[in-house]
């Protein structure tokens, strides 16, 4: 089970940052402006926020395995419709299906490694975002033959390989489920999450970095392709730049917490130099190969934010694990559904480059915000590291 949820996970990865390589091939053929397609992003995000509903209302009924397969099926539905039907409000609302189910997979996902596998969580955990990031740095170079009139049949493929992973996913969990190796997923009550200003600051957090991350990884490389004039595989090399630093800062997280490394620290100084890279990858309109290193800095200072803040959170409050995971996942989809769409906007108005550049600033809001929540939880920060 453990395998085929990281492999899940991996396919939610690539589902999820198709749209940057594909957007000026949808663009081309449906009509849409730049700004509508950051509307794809935010139908994606309200799609996940009505997804939180639903958890809420059966997490204390339902396995968590079931809440993953019922992602997987949402995914599917999706990308099914967005391949055989051609008109632009049904792919608006395939987006926002795409959302909910990729709400379901990321906080099932997470909840579930947090819970099945507790003492283990900070390697886990921090290895299935790395398994993420490794299978978002291929989304641009899978998405290479479908670079023309027939991208509709990436959606296409992509629902057919969940299809076969939903099928697996379920047989395998019936067999577990006759060798009686179901885990107690007991949750606490949540208000004392939401009572404690750390935690909310912390969340916080997320908010800015993951709509600062999934501009990066829809609009650098429309950049590239139309700014930059880059070909093809220049773009979807930006895109793999900055999944290759993401992923390679997930996988190093896990060993540097492990020798004892503090989440806080790595993440105050991960934050700073991420945005000063940000600044640095849209100010060499000239050179494609400084545009890629300092893309691939931008995902590598900042790319173990996610699994640190449930490895923490998660030490705060051990009997939490799926409130956790829901908490980030809003507070983050909140930001992917907002910060694209504004930064679209200023684009408009000015460059791509210069409104990208300029949300380096929510990178740095972040480096603020950690270092408060870090001196406000001192005497909390061993049990944090002795978590990983």
């Amino acid at each position: 089970m453990l395998t085929l949820t990281f492999l899940g996970f991996s396919l939610f990865s690539i589902s999820y940052n198709i749209l940057g390589p594909l957007t000026t091939n949808i663009m081309e053929t449906t009509g849409i402006s730049l700004t509508q397609a950051g509307g794809l992003l935010s139908a994606q995000q309200a799609g996940a926020v009505l997804s939180i509903i639903l958890i809420l209302l059966i997490q204390k009924r339902t396995r968590l395995t079931t809440i993953i397969r019922l992602g997987y099926s949402m995914i599917i539905l999706s990308f099914s419709l967005i391949a055989l039907v051609r008109m632009n409000t049904f792919l608006f609302i395939a987006y926002g299906m795409l959302g909910f189910g990729s709400f379901l997979i990321d906080s099932g996902s997470n909840s579930y490694i947090a819970s099945a596998y507790f003492e283990k969580r900070g390697s886990y955990i921090s290895l299935l975002h790395f398994a993420y990031g490794a299978a978002a740095l291929l989304a641009g170079y899978l998405v290479l033959p479908f670079k023309n009139k027939n991208w509709p049949l990436a959606y296409g493929s992509i629902a057919l390989v969940f299809l076969v992973v939903l099928i697996l996913h379920r047989h395998t969990d019936i067999r577990h489920q006759k060798k009686g190796s179901a885990h107690d997923e007991t949750q606490d009550p949540v208000l004392p999450l939401l009572k404690d200003v750390p935690f909310i600051l912390y969340t916080l957090v997320i908010f800015f970095y993951m709509g600062s991350q999934i501009s990066c990884a829809a609009w650098i490389p429309v950049y590239v392709e139309t700014e930059m004039g880059g070909s093809s595989v220049m773009m979807a090399s930006s895109l793999m730049m900055f999944w290759i630093g993401t992923s390679l800062s997930r996988l190093l997280v896990s060993f540097i917490l492990d020798k004892g490394g503090k989440p806080f620290t790595l993440s105050i100084w991960g934050m700073a130099l991420s945005g000063l890279s940000l600044i640095a990858a849209t100010s060499f309109p000239n050179s494609l190969p400084a545009v890629l290193i300092f893309t691939g800095l931008t995902g590598f200072f900042a790319g173990a934010t996610i699994p640190m803040y449930i490895v923490v959170a998660s030490s705060w409050f051990p009997r939490n694990t799926t409130f956790i995971s829901l908490s980030y996942i809003l507070s983050g989809t909140v930001g992917r559904m907002i910060i694209p769409v504004a930064i679209t906007i200023l684009a408009e108005n000015t460059t791509l480059a210069f409104s990208l550049r300029t949300s380096s600033i929510l990178l740095f809001i972040s480096t603020l915000l950690i270092f408060i929540v870090r001196q406000m939880t001192k005497d909390r920060e061993s049990g944090a590291a002795a978590a990983a």
